[in-house]
């Protein structure tokens, strides 16, 4: 199953590559720069926004790796515009032009696929987070991912310290990670998505009992 995840990405990068990226060509917004991106470090971005004609190519949340950004830190919001993206996994390119929106943290949305891929790509800075009871957990959740739940999220200091931490949230519907994610940002994390409802998730549920 894996597998196939991971040549199906590929298809869709390889895609990407050979129509190019016709939205760099026409700038979404005041900043003057086709693109939206926030920084999850180490040169690592997941484009969050583009132009209506980019979109066509580019399915967002799109994760890629960028060569020579500015001295920005993790959390950081940029607008920018880059060369051809490469064939790799991810794709990588190199920015041609940038401008730093935002410093402060903020929660995206985003989709069980975009954690998958961050998991493959970033494990050892990517936490997956349940945040209903222990109960709902054990009674089946999605893999790779730890049980916080949301009245204890403030314990999160003691089990994932490192506040620049990609950590992506879900629960049953959505609004216990919307409230976890705002817990988190007071807190200090600078890099949260909030995946929703569990409902979203399409793969098989892992079962565990309670200790």
């Amino acid at each position: 199953m894996k597998k196939v995840k991971f040549f199906s990405l590929l298809l869709i990068i390889t895609t990407i590559l050979s129509v190019g990226l016709p939205g760099c060509r026409k700038p979404p917004g005041p900043s003057g720069l086709p693109f939206e991106a926030i920084h999850l470090g180490n040169n690592l971005f997941v484009i969050t926004k583009t132009t209506a004609e980019a979109k066509e190519s580019l399915h967002l949340p799109f994760i890629a790796r960028f060569d020579d950004p500015q001295d920005i830190q993790a959390g950081d919001v940029m607008a920018l515009a880059f060369d051809r993206l490469m064939e790799s996994f991810p794709p990588q390119a190199v920015i041609v032009a940038s401008e730093k929106l935002s410093g402060e943290s903020k929660t995206y949305p985003a989709g069980f696929d975009l954690a998958h891929q961050l998991l493959q790509i970033r494990p050892e800075k990517t936490c997956l987070i349940d945040v209903r009871t222990a109960e709902e957990f054990e009674a089946g959740h999605v893999p790779e991912s730890i049980n916080i739940p949301v009245d204890q999220i403030n314990d999160i200091v003691n089990s994932i310290p490192d506040q620049d931490s990609t950590l992506l949230l879900y629960c049953r519907s959505g609004r216990r990670s919307a409230t976890a994610a705002k817990v988190l940002q007071d807190l200090g994390y600078r890099v949260i998505f909030d995946l929703g409802g569990i409902s979203g998730y399409k793969g098989d549920l892992e079962k565990s009992g309670l200790k």
